[in-house]
């Protein structure tokens, strides 16, 4: 199992995104959290993740967007992104897969297909 990875997680759910960040902090990993897009794209600044946990409703602007943005930023291009969402639709896949997303997850998140994320990302680096 990989450990020591920088994660960001995106979610306007507080108390949700600060659980989640507990789960992959005790795994090993050095978590970020952001509760919006604009938040989410300042947050890569200093940081640069190995994976991002994103929320597609977001309040300021939508996963997607955030998505794209990331993905415009050089230092991101190895970054494993995750769509966590509750929009489940092969559409809605389509779209993830459109904006950038490696990964399109429906909440709630099975930890142990997490892990597996993470140890992708890991290979990633």
């Amino acid at each position: 199992m990989a450990t020591g990875l920088k994660v960001l997680i995106v979610d306007d759910n507080v108390d949700a995104a600060t659980m989640f960040a507990m789960l992959i902090q005790f795994e090993g990993h050095d978590v970020r959290t952001a509760f919006n897009g604009a938040d989410a794209i300042e947050s890569v600044r200093g940081f640069t993740p190995d994976a991002v946990f994103l929320d597609i409703s977001l309040p300021d602007m939508n996963g997607y967007r955030v998505a794209e943005l990331l993905r415009r930023i050089p230092e991101l291009d190895k970054a494993m992104l995750v769509a966590m969402t509750g929009y489940s639709t092969d559409e809605d896949q389509d779209r993830s897969r459109e904006a950038g997303f490696d990964h399109h997850v429906v909440k709630p998140a099975d930890h142990e297909h997490v892990k597996h994320l993470l140890d992708q990302a890991a290979c990633r680096r």
